[in-house]
């Protein structure tokens, strides 16, 4: 089983693998390389990567991207609390008080953490890789900001486990770049 990369970048993602001695891109059903960090919520599905983009101007309260910021903060946090004017989706407290995002999805309000909403992403590139690799894929290393703390780390950890992957090791997006 191999180990697989996932690059969550505040406006994309990119899915990566080791073949034939050195390290592969690998595309989406759309043969892009590049897959938008962005997840709409509908009123009959849910939809990630590029077709999630494609509903920004349409269904833009609902449609959320550049969440990676929001990775390990509380609501109350003065960051979260200024970055809130900008937005068009609705940030919310969750019970824990940490950051949520307040959408309506299958006809009902409903507040997802930060955490669920990248393992949705998550999912999707893991998805992606097992098509493309047509083998199973739990073992992964997830690039983050050089700048994330401890809790910001343990956020994208979690989000991870939540979509069913074993998170080897987080790595700073700075170093890897050595390896492409």
């Amino acid at each position: 089983m191999s180990v697989v990369g996932f690059d969550v970048g505040f406006l994309s993602c990119y899915v990566a693998v080791a073949r034939a001695g050195g390290i592969e891109t690998i595309a989406n059903e759309y043969s892009d390389r590049c897959t938008p960090a962005c997840v709409s919520f509908g009123p009959r599905n849910r939809s990630i990567g590029a077709a999630a983009k494609s509903q920004v101007v349409t269904n833009c309260k609902n449609t959320v991207q550049g969440f990676k910021r929001y990775h390990g903060r509380a609501f109350s946090d003065p960051y979260v609390q200024s970055a809130r004017s900008g937005l068009v989706y609705e940030l919310a407290q969750m019970p824990t008080g940490t950051t949520g995002i307040k959408v309506m999805y299958m006809e009902e309000e409903k507040v997802f953490s930060i955490e669920q909403v990248t393992a949705m992403l998550l999912t999707k590139l893991k998805e992606t890789a097992e098509s493309a690799m047509k083998k199973p894929v739990a073992d992964c290393v997830i690039s983050v900001p050089c700048f994330y703390t401890d809790a910001e780390r343990r956020s994208v950890i979690d989000a991870a486990q939540i979509a069913g992957l074993n998170c080897l090791r987080l790595m700073n997006e700075t170093h890897r770049y050595v390896l492409l």
